[in-house]
């Protein structure tokens, strides 16, 4: 089954600049864990890069934790808690660590 994508989130999460760098960003934010893996569509997920900056990240010059970091801040979360939220919109039994 395909599964739907939730437009109105991914336009809450919409900015006009990078949330890493701060260049200007005219592309859909990116999901930290692909759709393809399990990745939602979720605040927690989502993370507006510049064209530049989602280059870097798929080539494996920018590690995943950079991108939790910056969502963790804009959260205001825990890596850990971004991560494990993450993991488990994707239908892992994880446990959220307390904060």
């Amino acid at each position: 089954m395909k599964r739907k994508r939730d437009y109105k989130t991914i336009n809450a999460c919409r900015l006009p600049f990078c949330e890493l760098c701060g260049g200007p960003a005219d592309i859909e934010p990116h999901h930290i864990f692909t759709r393809g893996a399990g990745g939602r569509d979720i605040r927690e997920n989502l993370i507006q890069l510049c064209t530049r900056c989602h280059i870097l990240f798929h080539n494996g010059d920018i590690p995943r934790d950079v991108l939790l970091g910056i969502v963790a801040d804009r959260e205001h979360h825990s890596v850990d808690y971004i991560y494990a939220f993450n993991r488990r919109a994707m239908g892992y039994n994880v446990e959220l660590p307390e904060e």
